[in-house]
């Protein structure tokens, strides 16, 4: 196989469709730009739907538009470019566009286009649907084909060829139409990856819940105990002003850079709850992360941005350096969570570096325990969310539409080392969520009794045995 992304990393041209699983004419893969090996970088697979063999460069002007001329070229993303690397799928599909969708005021479906696609996903143009949907195989072929093509892959924007605007995201994955401007992919990826909440409003509402989980939302006047309190100037007021920068904000203020509490936010409260600027990228799209939302994102991306040492995990410090010659090998697993319980659906061992950051951030968490010791800790903001985009009408944009669905899978990497010959009764996966991280060293103690972390245990997975695994994990717990 080949994977250097000069060329075709495999064709299926068909001769009987109908005998066919495989649902597109021809494939092919075609890294972007490379900027460290797979695993020690955040890889992004950018995958079209609804493309056929007529409609390839329309794709490749439109990735090259959304991603390698706009997100990549632009602020922070631009300035933390070398911790990623972006890797397009050319899927071939037997027809041009994706099927559509329409629903009445009742939520019933009136009108329905099916379109022989790559994928089989819609397009239904309606905010309370999300704007966009998977078919009933989209999720599986989507998954068959990027294992196959891009096998370490973080993130994953899927392209549809329709015009419309909208989107849905979650779980670091987003699925776009061509409506869509890269200042959108931008914001969506600050809940993707910070796990950042909305910092605009919708609704002329009071906020009356507890303080918020995203790091740049708050409740909490008081300067001494502010999220952000690090960078608030002492002659900053605090609340510092609302919408309508009531109180007057100090002279010469920088709307997107200058930090204080302004009042409004997390989408629909325009009071009660505060945000650090007047306008960032979590609030309108286009201003660039503020210096509080930035300062969230460069704790993702600094592992794998040059320079940064390979990390792993170790005792009393979330980031600790790999001995020499450590990290050359890797398990990926997917983990699913479903009524409750995890369990392993798959497992693929990888080659070269990879980079553990040791985060834990407001959100889902995961934890890999052998015996007394970690082997694997990583942070999942937007696991087990499906988030539609927000609508930007004539009175400011509209809320994001969130629903949550039963189960979701959550990806877990491993140092090969680590497992190979492992003891099962000892080896344990937990997954817990975090309310808030009051510590920026994350230390030797189980998540869960961690006195840093304010955690709710979700689902453990305990006592394996080798029956218990896929059998492609068995082959590395056991190796012949």
């Amino acid at each position: 196989m080949r994977s250097d992304g000069t060329s075709s990393l495999r064709s299926w041209l068909r001769s009987d469709l109908s005998a066919s699983e495989v649902p597109w004419l021809a494939a092919s893969v075609t890294t972007l730009f490379r900027s460290g090996p797979p695993g020690s970088k955040i890889t992004l697979a950018v995958v079209g739907d609804g493309f056929g063999p007529q409609d390839q460069d329309a794709y490749n002007t439109a990735v090259d538009n959304l991603l390698t001329n706009g997100l990549f070229a632009q602020d922070f993303f631009a300035d933390n470019k070398s911790a990623f690397n972006l890797v397009r799928v050319n899927l071939v599909s037997l027809e041009s566009g994706v099927g559509t969708k329409t629903y009445d005021a009742n939520g019933a479906v009136v009108r329905q286009v099916d379109r022989d696609t790559a994928l089989g996903a819609y397009y239904n143009g309606d905010w309370a649907h999300l704007w966009v949907e998977d078919g009933p195989s989209t999720a599986d072929r989507l998954t068959s084909a990027l294992s196959e093509l891009v096998p370490e892959r973080q993130l994953v924007l899927v392209v549809l060829n329709s015009p419309g605007f909208g989107g849905r995201g979650g779980n670091w994955r987003a699925t776009v139409p061509l409506g869509i401007g890269w200042s959108t992919i931008a914001h969506e990826f600050g809940h993707a990856m910070g796990g950042l909440g909305d910092e605009y409003h919708e609704r002329n509402e009071t906020y009356g819940g507890t303080e918020p989980t995203a790091p740049n939302l708050t409740t909490n006047t008081d300067r001494a105990t502010l999220k952000w309190g690090w960078i608030v100037g002492a002659e900053t007021p605090l609340p510092t002003g609302g919408d309508d920068c009531t109180p007057p904000k100090p002279s010469g203020w920088n709307d997107n850079q200058d930090v204080g509490l302004f009042e409004g936010g997390g989408s629909s409260y325009r009071l009660g709850v505060y945000r650090p600027v007047v306008n960032c990228r979590m609030r309108s799209n286009d201003p660039r992360f503020c210096p509080v939302c930035a300062g969230v994102m460069e704790a993702v991306t600094a592992p794998h941005r040059d320079g940064a040492p390979l990390s792993g995990v170790g005792p009393g410090d979330s980031t600790a350096p790999l001995a020499e010659g450590a990290g050359t090998g890797y398990v990926r697993l997917v983990v699913r969570l479903e009524q409750g319980a995890l369990r392993v659906l798959e497992a693929r061992e990888l080659d070269g570096p990879f980079v553990q950051t040791g985060l834990v951030t407001q959100g889902f968490a995961h934890e890999v325990r052998i015996g007394d010791r970690r082997v694997a800790l990583g942070s999942l903001p937007d696991a087990g969310v499906s988030r539609g985009f927000s609508e930007i009408g004539t009175d400011g944009p509209r809320e994001h539409l969130v629903y949550r669905p039963d189960a979701f899978d959550f990806v877990v990497r491993v140092a090969s080392t680590e497992l190979r010959g492992a003891d099962l009764s000892e080896l344990t996966v937990d997954l817990v969520s975090v309310e808030a991280n009051r510590g920026d060293v994350i230390g030797e103690l189980p998540l869960r009794d961690d006195p840093a972390l304010d955690v709710t245990p979700i689902a453990s997975l305990a006592d394996l045995s080798v029956a218990d695994l896929p059998t492609s994990l068995r082959r590395i717990v056991e190796p012949e």
